[in-house]
């Protein structure tokens, strides 16, 4: 049995913070893709991660716990904090000494948490206080996309054991099949969230080992493995012993040889996030997956590095240097939305592209008074006093704007219609006009209603405009900052919520296509880290792309992109590495 193959997880530490200038506004020529290095990618035979726990020699090894729980260890040993800055592994919390990690090969993995050493193998949760224990695997990092693979590992219950087992993958995979001893069992459970898990009655493990293996899709950079007692109820024995995890590839995601790749995301404030590296690994995000068309959701730099102070305009390296940015992914086109600057938004959408676009609508303003205004602003400085004394009771512009491009791929004509609803639970007019959030954030008077407004206007300019009648080919895509029907067998919010008018609207009048809701029921992918709404505290799902039915049924692959460098991590203040929300990739035969 051979050692660890994945030797670190991906670092997803933060810089310091840096508030003196923005982003430099230098941007590196594209460079060739680099070699892949010996500790790239998988294995001849498909080998990902293997973990056979043979420098395990002692009997009853070290318990690995906790630096800050070193008498109860009542806590993880390791986890997301999101009031710390750092993504943790067992290396940067632990008792045991950093020698015996080093000797054992652990320090890369997630959690070890009352776990001990056994020869050859780990013991999990073994203890005569019902306290369970976790393990969970390093991301595996040698994933170069998105792939599908197998897991296969051997548990044995402790003898005691009461408690059901249970086994997870986090972060990015679904579990679409399993089997115990060689004897499939059915994977029923749903997926929640960003993990995936499948529950082992205690009566399914004999006594003695138990090989388990499972066939998971879409894993990528980001994905760990999880092992644990299903339980935390201190009256049940929830111990196990773990050995011979072995994860290989059984087949890497293609994408049609004549198609369209397109890829969506919020990256929150500019990537604000990325300022002070020049962008190089928002780069490298990018052209790892190689979109043909990219939609950017708050596409303006507005802060400082890795700060909250903002950025004077004239530093502000988003949206003006978005052709230039672009061209440095192999992007040669760029459009911007709809652009409210003269009403102090600084959320606009900006798409690009390997194939021609074309600005077919600018979406702002839904009277003509405001349109005017909005027509007449060139002197590069904001007039909102006098835009909003001119706003009516109510008034609901479309507040982070909207447009509609159309791509051409090779003769293929694709519309795209990029927007990002209004985030707040009161109205635009509340808070910019007579700045009194209080005066409608009633569920049905304020956010709602203005989020449902703007998206019948932006239909209302596109996809029932009947000067586009004869088109078919159609993509709607953004932060839509509220929720769907068809998520609300998790949310469980009453039938008539005003939380799910705007998606009731598209679903029930239009004939758009939610692609990931369709694609996997029973599977929910939040897409955003924490809730602002009152809707219920389930980190929601926020960012849709919808398809009209002549390109929903070109979908080929579709996906909410987790990996390693677009897991969340908490900064600051509201604010994320990489970003608050989480991107979508879909790709499409033509």
């Amino acid at each position: 049995m051979g050692r660890f193959f994945l030797k670190a997880a991906v670092a997803l530490s933060l810089a310091g913070v840096g508030a003196a200038a923005c982003v430099q506004r230098e941007i590196p020529a594209p460079k060739p893709p680099e070699k892949e290095t010996e500790e790239g990618g998988p294995s001849e035979d498909g080998l990902l991660f293997s973990a056979s726990f043979d420098a395990c020699t002692l009997a009853e090894g070290p318990q690995i716990q906790s630096d800050n729980f070193r008498d109860d260890c009542e806590n993880p040993l390791s986890h997301i904090d999101f009031k710390s800055t750092a993504w943790k592994t067992v290396a940067t919390a632990h008792v045991c000494s950093n020698e015996y990690l080093k000797s054992r090969d652990f320090g890369s993995w997630v959690y070890l948490f009352r776990v001990s050493e056994r020869p050859g193998h780990l013991a999990c949760g073994v203890n005569k206080e019902g306290k369970r224990g976790i393990i969970q695997s390093p991301m595996l990092s040698r994933i170069q996309g998105v792939s599908d693979i197998e897991v296969r590992f051997d548990v044995m219950p402790d003898g005691g054991m009461t408690d059901d087992f249970c086994f997870k993958v986090c972060l990015s995979g679904i579990i679409r099949s399993m089997t115990v001893g060689g004897t499939a069992f059915p994977v029923t459970t749903v997926h929640d969230g960003i993990e995936h898990a499948v529950v082992l009655p205690r009566s399914v493990l004999k006594s003695g080992w138990n090989t388990v293996t499972a066939q998971v899709e879409q894993a990528t950079d980001g994905t760990m493995l999880y092992w644990a007692g299903a339980s935390s109820d201190k009256s049940l024995n929830h111990g196990f012993f773990l050995d011979n995890i072995r994860v290989t590839e059984t087949a890497a995601m293609q994408r049609p040889a004549k198609g369209l790749r397109v890829l969506y995301w919020n990256i929150q404030n500019g990537m604000w996030s990325d300022q002070q590296a020049g962008f190089q690994n928002f780069r490298a995000f990018i052209r790892k997956y190689d979109p043909d068309v990219c939609v950017w959701a708050e596409a303006q730099s507005i802060y400082k590095n890795r700060s909250t102070t903002q950025c004077a305009e004239q530093d502000r390296f988003f949206p003006g240097g978005w052709a230039e940015f672009a061209a440095s992914y192999g992007h040669d086109y760029t459009a911007i939305g709809g652009y409210r600057i003269y009403a102090d938004d600084y959320y606009p959408q900006v798409i690009t592209s390997k194939y021609p676009v074309r600005t077919l609508e600018l979406i702002t303003e839904t009277d003509q008074v405001h349109q005017q205004l909005a027509d007449t602003y060139v002197d590069g400085k904001s007039h909102a006093a006098v835009y909003h004394k001119q706003c009516p009771e109510g008034y609901c512009p479309v507040a982070h704007g909207a447009a509609v491009q159309q791509v051409d791929v090779n003769g293929t004509k694709v519309n795209f219609v990029t927007l990002h609803l209004w985030p707040h639970a009161y109205s635009y007019y509340a808070k910019f006009v007579i700045k009194n959030q209080s005066y409608d954030s009633d569920q049905s008077r304020g956010g709602n209603a203005q989020r449902e407004a703007e998206i019948k206007y932006i239909c209302a300019r596109s996809i029932e405009d009947p000067k586009y009648a004869s088109e078919q080919n159609w993509l709607m895509m953004g932060d839509f900052n509220t929720r769907s029907r068809l998520d609300n067998w998790r949310y469980k919010l009453p039938e008539n919520s005003p939380f799910l008018s705007s998606h009731d609207y598209l679903l029930e009048h239009t004939f758009y296509k939610d692609i990931i809701g369709l694609r996997y029921p029973g599977h929910f992918f939040a897409t955003r880290t924490w809730a602002n709404d009152a809707a219920g505290n389930y980190p929601p799902r926020y960012d849709f792309m919808y398809a009209s039915p002549a390109m929903y049924a070109r979908v080929r692959n579709a996906l909410v992109l987790n990996e390693s460098w677009t897991n969340m991590v908490w900064a600051m203040s509201n604010y994320y590495d990489s970003s608050d929300h989480r991107p979508i990739l879909v790709d499409f035969a033509l």
